[in-house]
């Protein structure tokens, strides 16, 4: 996703693209053999962007959909996923040496490459944790049954050996 600045009129530029999820190699909590987290769309990415100066601003979204596991009982969950897209990107030379240390989206001579941005975008876009509802009940930690499907003839009082001391204590 390689965009010349020169190219950028004072209207501007729009981008849309319909990325195969191939192009997320690099994304190892989507591409990892035998990560449970899978792609289950392309990726659809619209961007504008537009120039002042030499700084060009890039909004837009990026969509697409995963299938994920449940943290609670482990089913299947398929998540819509539309992260926006905010970026200013300056000019190299533009930096001083006193902001080098601060974290800049730079390029160099007449063009910008949006390719890594746009994974990064997708990455820290991705659930931590996924529940198929609010109201999940999960696992029985016993038997494993889901409880949201089947009610188990688990114990379910059963106290911990290590704080049967408290059960005793008077407050």
């Amino acid at each position: 996703m390689k965009v010349r600045v020169s190219d950028i009129k004072e209207n501007g530029i729009h981008i849309e693209a319909l990325k195969d999820p191939q192009w997320l190699e690099n994304v190892p909590e989507l591409c990892r053999e035998g990560s449970p987290t899978k792609l289950t769309s392309s990726i659809n990415i619209d961007l504008q962007l537009t120039k002042v100066l030499k700084e060009v601003s890039v909004s837009g979204n990026i969509e697409f959909s995963i299938d994920a596991p449940c943290s609670r009982c482990m089913e299947t969950v398929n998540i819509d996923i539309n992260p926006p897209v905010e970026l200013i990107v300056t000019p190299a030379e533009n930096i001083s040496e006193e902001d080098e240390d601060l974290d800049h989206v730079t390029y160099a001579g007449d063009e910008i490459d949006l390719t890594n941005f746009v994974r990064e975008q997708i990455a820290i876009s991705l659930p931590i944790k996924v529940t198929c509802n609010e109201n999940c009940k999960g696992l029985c930690s016993e038997c494993g049954a889901n409880l949201n499907k089947e009610v188990c003839d688990c114990e379910r009082d059963q106290i911990d050996p290590r704080f049967a001391v408290l059960k005793n204590l008077k407050v």
